[in-house]
C-alpha cells in the first residue's frame, strides 16, 4: 500500500465506520463483476438486510482482534504464514 493512498485517512475507524466501509468493499466488488457469484449476491443482500449483521460483525470484529495478527491486509493471500489457508475456520486456526 502506498503512502499517498492513505495519507487521508484516519488511523483507525469506530466499529460503525469499519462496518460500512467493508460494506462498501463488497459493493465495489461486486460493481467489478459482470457476473458475480451467487455467494457475493447473498453477502451484499445479507448485509443490506439481516437484523443479525450487527452481531455478526461484531464477532468479526472480536476474531480479528484476537487472531494474533494471521489475516494481514498488508499481504498477498490475506493470511500471513499461511498461503495454503483460504480462510480461517471459526473457532480459530486451522
Amino acid at each position: 500500500m502506498s503512502e499517498d493512498s492513505v495519507a487521508n485517512l484516519p488511523d483507525s475507524l469506530t466499529l460503525d465506520e469499519s462496518f460500512r466501509a467493508a460494506f462498501y468493499m463488497v459493493l465495489q466488488y461486486l460493481e467489478l463483476k459482470q457476473e458475480p457469484s451467487e455467494d457475493i449476491v447473498l453477502l451484499t443482500q445479507y448485509l443490506w438486510t439481516d437484523s443479525a449483521r450487527w452481531q455478526d460483525w461484531l464477532e468479526a470484529v472480536r476474531r480479528a482482534l484476537s487472531d494474533g495478527g494471521l489475516a494481514d491486509p498488508d499481504h498477498e493471500g490475506v493470511y500471513k504464514d499461511r498461503p495454503d489457508m483460504p480462510y480461517v475456520p471459526k473457532g480459530g486456526r486451522a
